[in-house]
């Protein structure tokens, strides 16, 4: 507790032979108390001796302890913390837990090392010990060699990381990894890569990965699921390192624990006033980070709530590719990996508006969502697909995107799997549970499956079948189907998609045209998704009363958009037929859903924005400035 004013005052009614402080109040306003018989004018002395009482009561300025490691790879990183306290403070931080000084009240705070993203969050002086996660400008030169190798290659399978030593990310050189009867050690900045043998088809095997290092420790991995590409994880050795750890992936292991948000209640959410016919996606800003939840300071130990010890803070991009591979089968299509990104990220997402705990907002182990430090190409493929997208109900924040394993509303009594669904009256070949809340929803791929889960929000195994149904639906079929029924759900399956994307300052050039004739669209495009966003189209139109939409799909553009703002442009040929007059120019960003590079009924509309009369439309008795000839 830091006292930030102390006032003085005497009481010459108080018992006891000696001054004494008391503090109460918000403000902590503290009295000195002399004893009985004591003058309110009291010699200096006695003034000096009771200020000394004072001060020898007051606590030392509180101070936090924080750490900063790169996401990626686990290494110490330098790094300097910027935040306001009343005036501004700057503090060091390295690789290492180290003492700042604690603001007095929550502030937002900004972490930023040379070659990293600047990462921004709240520092709370209540928090506990404390590592930020940066992430790189640029993905790990080893990772990315081992990425493009796989994708010219095909099924091939790698185990790749670092090993580091857990108090402070120094890497552990000459460690033996050993995984399936193959084995490699680490180099002397704690990089290893191991080839294995591909997975079977379909295959849901187990292995488990040990670890040697003589003089500091050895340790086990146990359950690691089998899935081609590439795996990485961050390997943690030294004092305070578990000679056990299991690996949970929660399509296979969590049951009863699935993931569970809101209090469930059969009365209506607050839902949004939904517009008929295609829908935009209501705009919502992700949290910039998360804080997670762990056992140790490297971020590699997951834990339930109750035996956290420390908070890692990482942004919510980084915590979606730490964690979808702990949730998801990473060996599963990827349609299935791209919906199960949609509800990992919006949940965690809920958290960050209500936290489990005062210094962290979501545990990382199967009692909230798992969170660890691998990652799986697989899976970070599918989040680069999705990046910032959420669910909502009120269109002010995160929708509570619950799922479990296997929501079938039936319970194989014979199959050995655990169903805490304390609801299903709905039936198999049906998902759901009415008395908390989700409506039951026709859901055939899961017709004769257990329940595995709770039974609400999205089925996990569910999404997998679905993305090999004959139909292949897409990713955003299957998150409006289990989230909202694909528009006509009720009570908590009323969630939609959220867009991070924003469009501004519209203008046309020329502003005048000929039918017939070609003009330059510019704007302002605008994205908090927290990563790029690769795969979105420019579509234009322009609009009269009277006319309609005149569309110029041939000139819809292919569009990158990194986070924060950044001028697009795009050409609009005006139709040759086209009535002359003033027009209403529209731009809109489509992510390109169906990934065949033209805009269709399948891709999600992620902003629009227009500019009343920005065209005008000509024809031989329109002046280039636009005003009419006489008769």
């Amino acid at each position: 507790m830091q006292w930030r004013s102390v006032g003085f005052s005497a009481w010459s009614a108080c018992s006891g032979p000696a001054p004494r402080p008391t503090c109460c109040g918000r403000r902590r306003r503290c009295m000195v108390h002399f004893g009985r018989g004591t003058d309110m004018h009291a010699s200096n002395a006695g003034i000096l001796v009771a200020l000394g009482a004072m001060l020898a009561l007051t606590p030392a300025a509180a101070a936090l302890e924080l750490a900063a490691r790169d996401a990626r790879t686990g290494a110490p990183v330098a790094a300097t913390l910027d935040y306001d306290d009343g005036s501004p403070r700057r503090a060091s931080i390295d690789g290492h837990l180290r003492a700042i000084a604690a603001p007095a009240l929550r502030v937002t705070a900004t972490a930023q090392a040379a070659g990293y993203r600047a990462l921004e969050f709240t520092l709370d002086p209540a928090g506990g010990p404390t590592t930020l996660l940066l992430d790189p400008l640029h993905e790990p030169a080893a990772y990315a060699r081992l990425a493009a190798r796989v994708a010219a290659r095909g099924d091939e399978r790698w185990l790749q990381g670092y090993v580091r030593r857990i108090a402070d990310g120094a890497p552990l050189a000459a460690t033996r990894i050993t995984l399936e009867g193959r084995d490699t050690h680490s180099l002397d900045d704690g990089y290893f890569e191991l080839q294995l043998a591909p997975c079977p088809r379909d295959a849901t095997q187990r292995s488990t990965l040990r670890l040697e290092l003589p003089g500091v420790g050895e340790q086990e991995h146990v359950g690691l699921a089998c899935a081609n590409g590439v795996q990485r994880m961050l390997l943690t050795l030294g004092a305070g390192a578990p000679a056990r750890v299991d690996h949970v992936v929660g399509a296979l292991d969590r049951g009863a624990r699935s993931v569970a948000g809101e209090a469930s209640t059969p009365s209506s959410p607050l839902q949004m006033a939904l517009p008929p016919g295609p829908m935009l996606a209501p705009a919502l800003v992700p949290p910039a980070s998360i804080r997670v939840g762990y056992a140790d300071a490297a971020c590699s130990q997951s834990c339930c709530t109750g035996s956290c010890t420390h908070s890692c803070v990482l942004p919510l991009e980084t915590y979606v590719r730490r964690g979808l591979d702990n949730e998801w089968i990473a060996s599963w299509h990827s349609q299935s990996l791209r919906a199960g990104s949609v509800a990992y990220r919006s949940y965690g997402a809920w958290r960050v508006a209500h936290p489990i705990r005062p210094n962290f907002d979501i545990c990382s182990s199967a009692c909230c969502q798992v969170n660890d430090g691998s990652t799986h190409g697989s899976t970070d493929s599918a989040i680069a697909r999705t990046p910032g997208l959420m669910l909502t109900r009120s269109g002010s924040e995160a929708a509570s995107s619950e799922y479990s394993a296997e929501n079938n509303s039936w319970d194989d009594p014979g199959d050995g799997l655990s169903c805490s669904n304390n609801d299903l009256s709905c039936g198999d070949g049906y998902a759901g549970s009415p008395a908390n809340g989700w409506p039951c929803l026709a859901d055939s791929v899961g017709a004769g499956r257990g329940c595995f889960g709770h039974g609400r929000g999205m089925s996990q195994w569910g999404t997998q079948r679905w993305a090999l149904t004959a139909s292949a639906p897409s990713w955003r079929w299957i998150v409006d189907h289990y989230y909202n029924d694909n528009g006509a759900g009720s009570n908590l399956r009323t969630a939609v998609m959220t867009s991070p994307l924003a469009l501004s300052d519209l203008a046309a050039t020329p502003a005048v045209v000929a039918p017939g004739a070609t003009l330059q669209i510019d704007a302002t495009a605008s994205s908090s998704a927290g990563a790029s966003h690769a795969h979105l189209l420019i579509g234009a139109s322009l609009y009269r009363a009277g006319v309609g939409y005149l569309d110029d799909s041939a000139h819809d553009a292919p569009l990158e958009l990194a986070s924060g703002s950044h001028p697009v442009t795009r050409s609009f040929s005006v139709p040759a037929g086209a009535p002359a007059g003033s027009y209403d120019l529209l731009v809109s960003l489509y992510l390109d859903v169906d990934e065949n590079g033209a805009i269709s009924s399948t891709d999600l509309a992620l902003a629009l924005a227009s500019a009343s009369g920005a065209v005008q439309v000509g024809n031989d008795r329109i002046f280039s400035d636009g005003f009419e000839t006489g008769p």
